[in-house]
C-alpha cells in the first residue's frame, strides 16, 4: 500500500541535520524526496565522529546514514549555468523544496526565496536556519550547540553551581527540522484549499523555544527564572529524580499515584518514617502539583539513602508488583538499539549497509492504519539519481555527460585542496 505521502515529490539542499531531517520525515512518509548535494556531496558524508576507525574505510557516516535513508541524490554545481538550470526544472516539478542554506547563498544560486515564490506560486518553499529569518542576526551562522545555548536549554542541564551542560544529543537540530517538516506539511494543507503555495520559515532558536514552552512559560509568569536542579527536573517539586542504587545503575523515579504505593516503597526501603511526612501525602504533592517546596531537599535525601541501600535487581522485583509506581532504568544507546519495546514497534529496524552488513537504526515512528509506511533504505550513492532525473526532465545525454563531468573535475579539485595536495 501506499505510503500517506506518496506522490508528492519534495527537493531538499540540505547538510548536516536540520534540513535533511525536514527531508527524512518526508520520506519516512513515502514522499520521493531527492536530495541535491555539491560536487562533493554532503559533509556529513565525511564526518566520522569517535570510534569510527574500527570500521571499514568505506563504511557510510553515521550522521549522512541516519538523515538520509529513503532518498535520491544529485550531484550539481549550483554556481553553474547548466547546474542552476537542472535545478529550476526540479524545483518546477516538485511539491516542496526545503532547505537549511542561508539566504544569501541561496541568492548566489539563483534560488532566493521571493524569487522562488514568483517563479513557482504552486511550491511549498520550506526553510529552516539558526536564529529565525528576522531580526539583526536572521543570516548569522549556527551550529547545534549555538541554538542549544542561545535557546536557554544548556543553562538548564548539570549540577548547581558548576558549568551547564549541553544535552548529548543535537536537539537544537532535530527541533527545527520537525518543526519546518510540521510547517511544510500545513502549507500543503493550505494549498490543497487556495492552490497556492508559500514560504515557510523557522530556526533552530525557534524549535529551542518549542521544546521549552512550558519551563518558559512558568518563568515568565512568576518572574522568577528557573534554576537547574542536576538530576532534577528544574519544575517539578518533590521525589521526581534520577537516583543510583547500590551497584551504580541508575533509575528515575517519577512518582507513586497512590497512597498504598507511596506506603509500600518506603517499607521495602525500610524507611517508613517518610510515609509520615505531610508534604507528600498525595499523589498531587508527590508529582509536584499542590503542596509548597517545604521537604523537598529531605525527602530527595531520603530517596539517594534508599536507593544506595538496595541493589537494581532487589528494586526491580519490588516494583515488578507495583503498578502505581511510575519509574524507568536510565538506558544508554546499546540499550536503546536492542529494547524489546522499540523493536515491537519498529522505532529501530535492522538497516543492510553494503561495507557493513545488518546495523540496527531508528525506523519511522508513525504508525498508519491505511497508508502504512515501509522501512527505511540505504542513503544513495552521491549522484547515483543524476542521469535518470536529467532524463526525466528533458535534458540529452550530453548534457547529462557535462554536469557529471563538470562535478567529477570540481569533486577532484576540492578534494585535493583538503588534503592540500598541490
Amino acid at each position: 500500500m501506499p505510503g500517506p505521502l506518496e506522490g508528492l515529490r519534495v527537493v531538499e539542499l540540505a547538510i548536516a541535520i536540520q534540513g535533511p531531517g525536514a527531508g527524512l520525515y518526508f520520506a519516512n512518509m513515502g514522499a520521493e524526496v531527492i536530495k541535491v548535494e555539491p560536487p562533493f556531496g554532503d559533509a556529513s558524508r565525511y564526518h566520522r565522529g569517535v570510534n569510527y576507525q574500527t570500521l571499514p574505510e568505506d563504511a557510510l557516516c553515521s550522521q549522512f546514514l541516519a538523515m538520509n535513508k529513503s532518498k535520491r541524490s544529485v550531484a550539481l554545481d549550483l554556481h553553474s549555468e547548466l547546474g542552476q538550470s537542472v535545478m529550476a526544472k526540479l524545483l518546477g516539478s516538485a511539491d516542496v523544496f526545503v532547505t537549511n542554506v542561508r539566504e544569501e547563498a541561496l541568492e548566489r544560486m539563483a534560488l532566493g526565496l521571493a524569487d522562488l515564490a514568483e517563479r513557482y506560486p504552486k511550491l511549498v518553499v520550506g526553510q529552516v536556519n539558526g536564529f529565525g529569518p528576522l531580526g539583526d542576526e536572521a543570516g548569522k551562522a549556527m551550529l547545534d550547540g549555538a541554538a542549544q545555548a542561545r535557546g536557554g536549554i544548556v543553562s538548564m542541564s548539570g549540577q548547581p553551581g558548576e558549568a551547564p551542560t549541553p544535552p548529548g544529543a543535537a536537539i537544537a537540530d532535530h527541533a527545527g527540522a520537525m518543526q519546518i517538516a510540521l510547517g511544510c506539511v500545513t502549507a500543503l494543507v493550505s494549498r490543497s484549499i487556495t492552490g497556492k503555495g508559500q514560504i515557510v520559515q523557522t530556526s533552530s532558536l525557534g524549535g529551542q523555544l518549542w521544546l521549552q514552552m512550558w519551563e518558559l512559560q512558568h518563568s515568565a509568569i512568576t518572574g522568577v527564572p528557573l534554576s537547574r536542579e542536576g538530576s532534577h527536573h528544574p519544575n517539578i517539586k518533590g521525589p521526581y529524580g534520577v537516583y543510583l542504587c547500590k551497584d551504580g545503575i541508575a533509575v528515575l523515579l517519577v512518582v507513586a499515584m497512590t497512597d498504598e504505593a507511596w506506603s509500600d516503597f518506603w517499607i521495602f526501603f525500610d524507611k517508613p518514617e517518610v510515609v509520615l511526612m505531610e508534604e507528600w501525602d498525595s499523589p498531587g504533592k508527590r508529582v509536584g502539583m499542590a503542596g509548597t517546596d517545604d521537604g523537598v531537599p529531605e525527602v530527595r535525601q531520603h530517596l539517594r539513602e534508599a536507593f544506595a541501600s538496595k541493589t537494581f535487581a532487589e528494586f526491580e522485583e519490588f516494583v515488578a508488583g507495583q503498578p502505581e509506581i511510575i519509574w524507568e532504568r536510565v538506558r544508554g544507546h546499546g540499550d536503546v538499539l536492542t529494547d524489546p519495546q522499540n523493536l515491537a514497534n519498529e522505532y529501530v529496524v535492522d538497516l543492510e549497509l553494503p561495507a557493513t552488513g545488518a546495523t540496527p537504526t531508528v525506523g519511522t515512528l508513525m504508525r498508519y492504519s491505511e497508508t502504512p509506511t515501509e522501512r527505511p533504505r540505504v542513503p544513495p550513492v552521491l549522484g547515483a539519481d543524476t542521469a535518470e532525473l536529467m532524463a526525466e526532465l528533458g535534458f540529452t545525454v550530453e548534457d547529462v555527460k557535462s554536469v557529471q563531468d563538470h562535478c567529477e573535475a570540481v569533486k577532484a579539485e576540492m578534494y585535493a585542496a583538503l588534503l592540500g595536495d598541490p
